[in-house]
Formats: structure tokens, sequence, C-alpha cells
């Protein structure tokens, strides 16, 4: 059969579907979807028994949680851009906005109509898709086993919180259009969050209809999805960026993150400690953690835009999370690892997230945190065990519930006996508003039977009833008032709870000097001094560690002598000073590895002393990869994930360029020479073939500021191309200037050998002023 037989079958069969489709749409029109009822009676019987909020508050909290919640995103602070991304978010959409009205009301009714015949979805919920994990998925096993019913409330999907929605989400979601968004012809204008540092967090409210009738709101929603791919912005529900402000992180912090999928508090973390941007790889590290193997992939994902050598992703249950030890560099002996900062962030029934998952109206019932409440229990005390005196543990759920947040912290505060306290954060964040913690609340069961104390509970109940679930006379001396709770109608967010405890001596189960073993037999380390662990007679039950899911390779770590680093080395002139064992490949397999990361000397500590004990999902970010040529001296390429982590380290192969030179090597796919300015033409035919780093010093005469931007690349014979990802090229191009969408669309055209529209020096934003040249393209 000849290619034109083909091709008419094709046409043929596509034509058949084409009308079989269009018949049944004829015959089974489609029906209209129904909205979630945003009402469940024993729900608001249960939290108005509770007095959660004052009876004159009642009716505002009641309205507030059946409206959408709004969408919130961060700028990341810890990139050195975010001062001038900001500036140009402000400048080019919000501005326009505060004064921007939709089009008339004819035209508002008509497509609030037609959206209420399909599925009306708010900005805020298309945002929200990726920041649904704040329900959190039962993070441990035993959660799983004890309440099935929980998870149906709070399975969650995507979020910024990660990738993965709540079951059914897909379908409740749509229901989420703002109820007053049509209603009006104005827009309203996006909300600073004061209480968020140097106002790097915003709030938004604008319904599907808004953005289909608004070029601006299009252009906006475009230009977040865009950042967020690059890392660069953050996608995020207002309170889940509440916790990690609270841990006080600092650069040289270990820090231990129990339940951390999908990850966009553990991101907020790694941004903190990065915070010095002078600094790449910084002495501290985060491990982010969940017993869901597939949630933790949906992690790998939300932290690897970062760019963090300093991070690594473990798979296990938080309840029973193995100790680890380090090697001290000081003494070189192999010590217990204890960390400076923990974040609980802990499975719950996930009624804070109302707003944003409607299908938990239908799902609540009581009987979720009284299952969940044993499992939050032994988190906490576990996170609590590996927590070093002096450190800080913040506790956190997305519940109302006084039974899984009060009643949990009360608990394990009498349990530790005085070696752990609340911390007093009312001075912190001052522009949050926020109310105390609970002192007084009921239990009550499935049933619908109400206790006050465990007295009151029948012995057949006991068994699921437990004391720890009650207040005590003592709550005011525990000062329970120091915990925070977060309610909706206050500031229009979803629902939070945090207490922040501080440790100040060991638990009264751990002892302050135990044996550590290097191998399966105990060793005599125990007498070493300031060796302090969790009693090995105290420790977790051990169990034999049941692995679900894809186990990943190991770490394989170079060695001081191996045969691939010389060429490199010289190639590239690193430094003596950088330690090239930081280096590692997946695989010992063949000689030639495609792809060579690079983790911080911590992590490396870290995963060459746990080898046996931790199953490893993610470490490191890319550096290398095998780019071989005959006519090049070396056979790797840097890579541009990691070259913010080994730019100090690396002084051959790289040239100071233009703007001009960004933007053509951007928008075309292998300029030649001859397209680049005078002086990066001449660096280009100085350099043989092989990698590069190109560097421009970006002065943003807005903000008053200046960012480096790196981009590797490749010199070929006459040509020369960069290695970006798409949505990295977006945001240089937004930096210089550029509309990338246009930009883009003016390459295809070159490509093609027609001619489009130029950019000019009107659509360049920044160019030099008062005769202050551009950082010119030299041989370094």
């Amino acid at each position: 059969m000849g290619k034109a037989a083909k091709r008419k079958m094709k046409e043929q069969r596509r034509a058949k579907k084409a009308q079989i489709d269009a018949k049944y749409a004829t015959e089974r029109p489609q029906k209209p979807y129904k909205d979630t009822v945003r009402e469940n009676a024993v729900f608001e019987n249960y939290y108005k028994q509770q007095g959660i909020v004052g009876t004159d508050e009642w009716e505002d909290f009641l309205a507030c949680v059946r409206e959408p919640l709004p969408a919130a995103f961060r700028v990341t602070g810890s990139k050195s851009q975010a001062e001038q991304l900001l500036h140009l978010i402000q400048n080019n959409f919000f501005s326009q906005l505060n004064t921007t009205t939709s089009k008339g009301e004819e035209d508002t009714k008509e497509l609030a109509t037609e959206e209420t015949s399909t599925a009306s979805v708010s900005l805020s919920q298309t945002l929200q898709n990726t920041d649904l994990a704040d329900v959190k998925e039962v993070g441990v096993s035993e959660a799983s086993e004890s309440n099935g019913s929980v998870k149906a409330a709070g399975d969650a999907i995507p979020d910024t919180d990660g990738a993965a929605a709540a079951n059914g989400s897909t379908a409740a979601n749509g229901s989420m259009a703002a109820a007053g968004d049509t209603k009006s012809s104005e827009l309203k204008p996006p909300t600073c969050l004061k209480w968020y540092p140097d106002g790097l967090a915003w709030q938004l409210e604008y319904s599907r209809v808004s953005i289909r009738q608004n070029n601006t709101l299009k252009k906006l929603h475009s230009f977040l999805v865009s950042e967020s791919e690059s890392g660069n912005i953050s996608r995020q529900e207002a309170v889940s960026m509440i916790p990690p402000l609270l841990m006080d992180i600092k650069s040289h912090h270990k820090i231990l993150d129990m339940c951390a999928a999908p990850g966009s508090k553990t991101a907020q973390i790694i941004e903190y400690l990065h915070a010095d941007s002078a600094d790449p790889m910084p002495e501290g590290f985060v491990i982010g953690n969940d017993v869901d193997n597939k949630r933790c992939y949906l992690m790998v994902h939300q932290i690897k835009r970062l760019q963090s050598p300093n991070f690594m992703i473990v798979n296990h249950d938080a309840t029973r999370l193995p100790s680890l030890t380090y090697t001290n560099e000081k003494t070189g002996s192999t010590e217990p690892l204890l960390f400076d900062r923990v974040l609980c962030d802990v499975p719950c029934s996930g009624d804070g997230t109302l707003r944003k998952n409607p299908e938990v109206w239908r799902t609540w019932g009581p009987g979720h945190a009284i299952n969940l409440h044993s499992v939050q229990n032994r988190v906490l005390s576990r996170g609590l065990e590996l927590l070093a005196v002096g450190g800080r543990l913040v506790y956190s759920t997305c519940s109302f519930n006084p039974i899984e947040n009060e009643a949990v912290i009360a608990n394990m505060i009498k349990k530790c006996e005085g070696a752990i306290h609340l911390v007093d954060c009312s001075q912190q964040l001052p522009d949050l508003k926020r109310a105390s913690g609970m002192k007084s609340w009921k239990v009550q069961t499935k049933n619908g039977d109400w206790f006050s104390s465990f007295e009151e509970v029948p012995e057949n109940k006991r068994s699921w009833v437990r004391p720890s679930m009650f207040p005590t006379d003592d709550m005011e001396s525990l000062n329970i008032h120091r915990c925070m709770r977060i309610v909706p109608h206050h500031q229009n967010t979803g629902g939070f709870f945090i207490a922040v405890l501080e440790k100040t001596s060991h638990l009264p189960w751990q002892s302050p000097k135990v044996e550590v073993s290097e191998s399966s037999t105990e060793s005599a380390q125990a007498d070493q001094p300031g060796s302090t662990t969790v009693d090995k007679a105290k420790e977790p039950p051990t169990k034999k560690v049941k692995y679900a899911g894809f186990r990943e390779d190991p770490f394989f770590y170079f060695e001081a002598d191996n045969s691939q680093w010389p060429s490199i080395k010289e190639f590239y002139k690193f430094e003596d000073s950088f330690d090239h064992t930081q280096l590692m490949v997946r695989s010992k397999e063949g000689e030639k590895k495609r792809n060579i990361y690079v983790s911080s000397k911590s992590i490396k500590n870290v995963a060459k002393n746990n080898e046996s004990k931790i199953k490893y999902i993610n470490t490191g970010v890319k550096v290398l990869a095998r780019s071989e040529h005959e006519m090049c001296k070396c056979s790797y390429r840097l890579v541009q994930d990691g070259i913010s982590s080994v730019d100090q380290f690396v002084h051959g192969r790289r040239m100071n360029i233009e703007k001009a030179d960004v933007i053509e090597l951007l928008t075309q796919e292998n300029p030649f020479f001859s397209r680049l300015t005078p002086n990066t033409q001449s660096s280009m035919l100085k350099m043989d073939m092989g990698g590069l780093v190109m560097r421009y010093l970006h002065n943003d005469s807005n903000t008053g500021t200046e960012s480096p931007i790196l981009m590797t690349g490749w010199r070929g014979k006459t040509s020369c191309r960069v290695y970006v990802p798409k949505f990295e090229r977006h945001h240089i191009l937004r930096l210089c200037g550029v509309d990338p969408d246009k930009a883009l669309i003016d390459a295809e055209w070159a490509i093609k050998g027609k001619t489009g529209p130029e950019i000019t020096a009107a659509d360049v934003e920044d160019p030099p002023k008062d005769g202050v040249e551009e950082v010119t393209a030299t041989d370094s």
C-alpha cells in the first residue's frame, strides 16, 4: 500500500470517528454538573459544641468555609532575582488588575450561565490543582489499616504541596468557582500577605469567567505556571507557608521533614537554608521523608526545581524512622545524627481544607480524628527522639479538631516530664491573625455519644477512646495557649494548627550516652565524649522493613583516584579546593557514566554512613552529562541544573556575555558566531569545541539590584547553543525585558525562512542608562 492510500485510509477513519462522536453527542447530551452540597449537619454541630470560635463569629466562620479558597503563591526567596521578579509581577500584571474592569454585566451573566452548565473552575482552583496535599494522605502504614474512611477524606494527589488531588477532587474542584465573582464587573485586586516576609507572598481571587474575558488574567495565569515550573514561584496555600517560617532556620541546621510529600513546605525549608546566595553548598541539609513511595516521587519533582545539593528524600514510616549516624569531621568518630529542626506536618482528617476540597463535606465524621490520634502521637514522639537538645520541632495539622491538635501536644508535654516546652511565638509574624490554643473540649464517638472526661467512657469503648484525648486540669500550666489556630474567616484562608516545641533536655526514655554500631554488632563508642542518642532499649521495636514500590539504585560516590576526574578537572579548570569525592553516579556498570551528580559534604556524610538503614529515593543535583565528540577533549558538558552549585569552582571554559547575546542564544536554536556581539564572537573563537559557561550580570534599574545569570552551553565549529530548559528560558527573557512568547514565535518564523516581527529596542525594558555599558565578553 502506497503513502497516498495510507493517508486516505487515515482520513476515512477520522471522518467515521467524527460521525460517531457527533451521533453520541446528540443522543447523549451531557448533564450539567451538580455542585457539591457544602453542608454537613454533623460537622456543624460538632464544632459548634466544641466552641472553636466564639458564638458571635460562628455564622461568619460557616459562611467562609463554604466559599472557595483563594489561590496563593510566593516568590522564591532564595533566588537572587526575587526582588526583580516581584517588581515585574507588580508592574506587568498587578498594576493593570488594580484598574481593569471586566466586560459588561451582560457578558458576565452569559459566561456565568455557560460555566454553570459545565464545570466552573476558578483560577484559585486551577492553581490549587497543584496544592491539595495539605489534606495529608495517611502518612504511616498503621493509619490506613485503622481507618479506611479517613483516606477517602484526605487521599491526596498533586499539590504544590505537591502533585495530586483528593479522591473525587477533579469533579469537586469544578464546583468551586467563586459565587460572587460574576456578580460584579469589578475585578478584585491581588492581596499581599502582609505577614509573609518582604512582601513575597500574594493571594488571588479570580474565576474562570474573569480569566476568559480579561487578557491580563490570561497572561498572569500563564506566567504563574511558567515561573512555577522554573522554581522561581511556588504555588502554595497561604496557611501552609506558616510552619517553615516558625522554624527559625539557619544555614548550618540539620533539618528533618517527617511527613514531607508532596513537598511545598520542604521546598520552603530548602529556600531558607539557601538564604545566603553567596554560599551554594551550606553546611546544613534537609531530609524529606514520606511513607508513600509514589508521593516521594512527586516530591522529587517539586524539590528538583530548586536545584539544591543539600537535600535527600527517603521513604520510611515516620513512626519508625531509623536512627541515623554520621562521621564527626573534627574527631573522626561515628556519632548519632540528631536534628536541629524537625517539621511534623502529621497525617490528619483534613477538615481545615474544606474550602479547596469540598469532598470533605460529604465524608467528614468525628471518628476520623479518634482513629488518627494514636498515629499523630507516635509521629510526634519519634520526631522528639530525633531532635537534638536545644532544637525546635514544629507540629502542624490542617484540622480544626482539638483531638488531633491540643490533645496531642498536651499529652506529649506531660509524657516528656519537662524535657520539652511550648515556645511563645506571639512576637513572630506580628501581622498574622491567630487564635490561641483551646483549653477545653469534648470527645464525640462515631455513634454521636459525647464524653467530657475519660471516666464517663464505657468499658466497651475504652479500647479506642483513650485518656490522652481529653483535656486535663493542668492545661494552663502547660501553656497550651501558645499553640496557634488559624481560622478561615479571620484572613480569608484555610484552617490550620501550629505548635512550636523546644527540647531542653533528654526525654525520660532516652539516655545521654548509648552504643553506636558501625555494623550489626555493638561497638564501644558509647563512651565517646559528647555522644548522644536514643537508648537502644527504648527505641521503637525493630521490625523487618518492607519496602513498597520501586527500589532506587544506591549512590556511588567518586573515589579519590577516579579515572574520569583528571580530564574533567583539566578541561574546566576546577579549583583544587573542590572535593570531587562529592560527585556521584547511580550505577557502577560501565566506565563512562551518562550523568554525574553533586551533593554537599553533609549529605554525602549521611548517605555513606547509612546505606544499609535507609531507603533512598533521591539526592544531589545533576552537574555533568556525557557528551562525547571526536574533536572535544572532555567527554562531559556542564549541566544547567547544577551550575550554580559548582560555578565558584570552575575557572575555565567560561565567558561574560551581553544582553543581546542572551536574547539571541535563548531565542535561536544554534546561532552562528556572526550573530553574536563582537566581544562574544572573539571569546568563542579563542575556545576549543566543548561545553562552556556563559555569565551575564543583569542590572535592574527599577529595583537597583543586580543578579548574575548563568547559562551552560556548547561551543560548536561555527555556532553555539545553550542547554537551558524551556521555562527557565522564559524566566531569563522576562528579566531581560523580553516577552518570551513573542520572542520564541519570532524565532520559529526565522527558522522557517519567513520574516516575522523583529524584537526592537522598544520590546526590551531595561536598556543601559547613564552611559553604563553592559558586561562585555571577555575570557576569564
